[in-house]
């Protein structure tokens, strides 16, 4: 019998490719190295904690900074220009993206150096990368720019300044998926009773900055959505359920409304952290319809004999679609994370 071992080849000819349609220059050892890193990414753990790191290569990044108010850009060494030290180097600076900084690598003037950026814009601001990218006329600009972001356990996604993108996904098997739209429609729904127009724009903004950060700090979650005047009942058997509940939309509109008031930044920023905290507890977490967190740590009896639960996925999805197919009044929809990074968000009642 033959021996054979297969590689990505086309992975290597995809990101050469994506380096000099995005003007960054590096030689072919840099490149191997930086395929073994990426190659570590979609799984990466420290101390047994997961995380997923977010990159940046770039030619010129303190000038690319420059750009993006309130940002922030810490130097902590340079490198090889083979990149030979890349994943030892990197290895000390990935625990950061937890609190949402990215790694750089940046090639300039036959250096390599490595360090970490981000922004601090606020809860309505765009983060760095989103700002970097945000440029409308290309010719006038003086760096090149690379981000790389691990998606799941099997995805990376790889997009530069000028509009080159990649994705790498080492499934076996090619998914037939639609892009996922999760969180604009979960946040749609924890928005729709806000009559404030004014309001519910701020509101979209920021939790679209709050909920791309959970992909990052959770590692598999269930979040309802219900209506405000939703009643827990017996169906929700068990869990912490809030006597006057946490109004994050309020705290969040008092943050913006007063951007000088550090007070009331802070509360928001408590507060969301908060929330963050509760959806890594064990069962679910609860908002309504008016951004407010109703409860945490809930848990489900059994769905009625008559209602057909889906029986895929480990416990927590099967828990989700309960929740989904239980015909509870007044659940609006479910956001479900498994540990692997897949998500959904589904309404009641949708196919």
């Amino acid at each position: 019998m033959d021996a054979q071992r297969l590689h990505h080849s086309s992975v290597r000819e995809g990101i050469e490719t994506l380096l000099e349609k995005e003007k960054i220059i590096v030689n072919n050892e840099f490149v191997k190295n930086l395929l073994n890193v990426l190659s570590k990414l979609c799984n990466y753990e420290e101390e047994g904690h997961k995380i997923r790191p977010r990159l940046i290569l770039s030619f010129n990044i303190h000038e690319a900074v420059k750009t993006v108010s309130n940002s922030y850009l810490i130097k902590t060494r340079c490198g090889k220009m083979d990149g030979s030290d890349m994943e030892k180097i990197i290895k000390s600076l990935i625990p950061f993206c937890n609190n949402g900084w990215h790694v750089f690598i940046d090639i300039q003037n036959q250096q390599v150096q490595y360090g970490i950026t981000r922004s601090f814009s606020g809860p309505i601001g765009l983060p760095i990368t989103d700002n970097l990218f945000n440029i409308d006329d290309l010719s006038l600009v003086e760096y090149s720019i690379i981000e790389v972001k691990v998606l799941n356990n099997f995805e990376l996604h790889i997009c530069g300044l000028y509009k080159n993108n990649l994705t790498i996904d080492s499934r076996y098997l090619e998914i037939d998926e639609e892009p996922a739209k999760t969180f604009p429609r979960m946040i749609e729904d924890i928005t729709s009773a806000i009559s404030n127009l004014d309001h519910k724009d701020i509101l979209i903004k920021a939790f679209d900055n709050l909920f791309k950060i959970i992909p990052y700090k959770i590692h598999g979650t269930i979040c309802v959505v219900v209506e405000t005047d939703f009643k827990p009942g017996e169906f929700f058997r068990d869990g912490i359920w809030f006597e006057e509940p946490i109004s994050l939309g309020e705290r969040l509109i008092d943050s913006v409304s007063n951007n000088k008031d550090i007070v009331s930044a802070e509360a928001y920023y408590g507060l969301s952290g908060l929330f963050l905290e509760m959806l890594n507890v064990d069962g679910m977490t609860i908002l309504d319809t008016t951004a407010r967190v109703r409860g945490f740590n809930v848990f489900v009896r059994k769905a009625p004999e008559a209602v057909e639960v889906p029986n895929e996925g480990g416990a927590r999805k099967r828990a989700a679609n309960t929740v989904l197919f239980s015909g509870e009044s007044k659940i609006v929809g479910v956001y479900f994370l498994s540990q692997d990074g897949n998500s959904f968000y589904k309404r009641v009642g949708e196919e």
